[in-house]
């Protein structure tokens, strides 16, 4: 704890970090607002999980062009726009019933706009860190960033179920705007001076290392959705919240725990060794609340190491310009995962059981692991290397 506590005090640190934390927090409301609001004006889980993966998907595209941007219009011009795109597209979906395609394009225009907030923020990262400081930043901010995971789905079902379903897509639109604006205003993103792209969008995919990267975090980020779509459908709103609650609660713990002693990618495979364990034990007793959230805690338990190892082998090899592109193509990566799974998700429960989004979450964590061995491969001994 004294690493965090020393990289936390370190100048601009805590209010750049704190600032796109509440400008990321909203999205931890997103699958569980989604399905619940959807379900509730469309009355279908299929329609509820695609209109979710069309938001996935759309994100995932818009990374890495958002990402050249930063760099061709300006860090700031390009937050706000895409920040007030986004904030429509929520407000619209919360105040108008539409039809199912209309909403399914609302719900793609919030995910293409959403503001590149965590590709700045870690790009902007080494300008106050170096060293094992910076791997000790990107584990704090992994840690940090698993209280959007667990407030998020308890703040959502929380607002479903005391004032409606709209009451939560709202609060995303207004939390999502101030705290963006905010995290403009911190001097590391005012000073944050990107190069032009001048390359091919695809060229930092050449890159072993970021594709590596990119692949593990499709199947890491996949595995959620579908312990969050199956938790909404098999329990009531509240008890969903909490279980789900339950797995970042976990991550919380492990990378507080050791997210910062873990300096080789050698231990990345453990890490999501731990997560894909978790899900497996839920079908111990699959539809009991209490044992769900204990094994999801368990689940829990590597996924903010892990989170913080895959981004600080980035950040250590590869420049500002590259790396922003890298982080962006990286988010693609795990929105697209989490999207595909999310889309499936909704269809199983509707075409099998409420269970089998779990088991696909299985599926997703062992890919996890199998991948992580390449990122293994391409990475230096140390992660601050």
């Amino acid at each position: 704890m004294a690493k965090y506590s020393t990289v936390w005090r370190t100048k601009g640190v805590a209010s750049l970090v704190s600032s796109q934390l509440l400008a990321r927090f909203p999205f931890g409301l997103m699958s569980v607002a989604f399905v619940m609001h959807v379900y509730a004006t469309q009355h279908s889980y299929a329609i509820a999980g695609i209109a979710l993966g069309a938001e996935s998907i759309a994100n995932g595209i818009s990374g890495p062009i958002l990402a050249r941007a930063l760099g061709r219009f300006g860090v700031r011009r390009t937050l706000v726009i895409s920040m007030f795109i986004s904030a429509a597209a929520l407000l619209a979906m919360a105040f108008w019933v539409a039809p199912p395609l209309i909403v399914i394009a609302l719900s793609a225009l919030v995910g293409f706009a959403s503001p590149p907030i965590q590709t700045t923020a870690r790009t902007a990262y080494p300008s106050k860190v170096s060293g094992s400081g910076l791997t000790t930043l990107f584990a704090l901010d992994a840690n940090l960033q698993e209280i959007i995971w667990v407030l998020g789905p308890i703040l959502a079902t929380s607002l479903a179920a005391g004032l409606g379903t709209w009451s939560a897509i709202t609060f995303m639109a207004v939390g999502m705007s101030s705290g963006t604006l905010w995290f403009i205003a911190n001097d590391a993103v005012k000073s944050l001076k990107l190069p032009r792209p001048n390359k091919s969008m695809l060229t930092v995919l050449k890159k072993p290392m970021v594709l590596a990267n990119a692949l593990t975090g499709f199947f890491l980020i996949g595995g959620f959705s579908g312990v969050e779509v199956g938790a909404v459908a098999i329990l009531p709103k509240v008890t969903a919240g909490l279980v789900i609650g339950a797995l970042s609660v976990g991550s919380i713990i492990g990378g507080f725990g050791i997210g910062h002693r873990l300096k080789s990618a050698k231990f990345l495979p453990v890490m999501l060794g731990i997560s894909a364990f978790g899900y497996m034990l839920t079908f111990i007793t699959p539809t009991e609340p209490l044992w769900m959230a204990t094994a999801w805690f368990i689940s829990g338990l590597g996924v903010a190491p892990a989170l913080g190892l895959l981004g600080a082998l980035i950040g250590h090899q590869l420049d500002a310009g590259d790396s922003s592109e890298a982080y962006g193509w990286i988010n693609t990566a795990q929105v697209t995962g989490y999207s595909a799974a999310a889309a499936v998700s909704g269809i199983l429960v509707e075409t099998v059981s409420p269970v089998a989004p779990i088991a696909l979450s299985v599926v997703f964590a062992v890919g996890a692991i199998l991948l992580s061995l390449w990122v293994v491969r391409h990475s230096p001994t140390e992660a601050h290397a």
